[in-house]
């Protein structure tokens, strides 16, 4: 969908441009928000991160060859990692809030991902489950990831892919369930898109959603940031708040807003 320039600029959107984001999710799974952070935002950001990309994977070839050269890391809970365009966008928090409930939540650390140059296709999984996965039929979200690109994702650098509609699609068996992973038999004949977008832009997907990362045939980075939000009431096993603590001065330069949102790590 796009968004106007006066929605860049108050970064606020419409209520129409809200139920249009919504509508999306529901029916396609994901909704893509071309260009909502500026060039002079991204062009820092995407250094700090790349900076530290690099560097988390420095003399540590042959970990990035298991990983087919897939990579992150989760940025230290301290300035400037803790931007309140990553952490609290206001435009993002509009639709998680229209799409999740008021009382949705989200973790700290969020994460940084990369497609490293050569990296190869990864296979077609989903992020998350369906809550009730012996139901004939999916219910609404309760996980929802935002992802910020720092970088234009492309055909050539691997643009993610993305089964639209896929979040209604009920788990084949326990295999899946388990693993998260979708046949070839399940997707190959299903339609399927890249999210082709500038750098920061922001893609908001249900976490049922069929996808997975492509080969970065070109020699930079394809680098975005991993934010996960929940429903109220939802409390995945393996939940938990970061091992590192957050220094009480970072805490307190966070808004209420985000300081609520983020209530389980603190």
């Amino acid at each position: 969908m796009q968004l106007t320039d006066s929605e860049r600029q108050a970064g606020k959107l419409t209520q129409t441009s809200v139920q249009q984001a919504v509508r999306n999710l529901h029916s396609e799974g994901f909704v893509i928000l071309p260009d909502v952070m500026s060039e002079s935002w991204i062009t820092p950001m995407r250094k700090l991160f790349t900076d530290h990309l690099q560097a988390a994977y420095r003399d540590k070839s042959e970990l990035l060859a298991e990983q087919a050269n897939h990579g992150g890391f989760e940025p230290p809970l301290k300035a400037p990692f803790l931007d309140p365009s990553i952490i609290e966008n206001k435009i993002v928090f509009q639709i998680l809030e229209s799409i999740l409930g008021k009382y949705f939540f989200g973790c700290l650390p969020y994460g940084c991902n990369t497609a490293f140059p050569n990296s190869s296709s990864q296979n077609v999984h989903r992020d998350c489950g369906h809550l009730f996965p012996e139901l004939d039929h999916a219910l609404p979200p309760m996980l929802v990831v935002v992802n910020i690109l720092l970088d234009d994702f492309t055909e050539a650098n691997g643009a993610t892919e993305i089964w639209p509609q896929s979040h209604r699609h009920v788990d084949a068996d326990q295999v899946e369930i388990s693993t998260l992973k979708i046949p070839s038999s399940r997707w190959s004949n299903e339609v399927c898109v890249q999210t082709i977008a500038p750098a920061g832009s922001i893609i908001i997907r249900d976490m049922r959603t069929w996808h997975r990362g492509m080969a970065n045939t070109t020699d930079a980075l394809r680098t975005m940031l991993s934010l996960v939000y929940y429903r109220q009431y939802a409390l995945p096993d393996n939940l938990q708040s970061s091992a590192e603590s957050m220094s009480e001065t970072d805490w307190q330069q966070l808004s209420s807003r985000a300081k609520w949102i983020y209530r389980l790590g603190r």
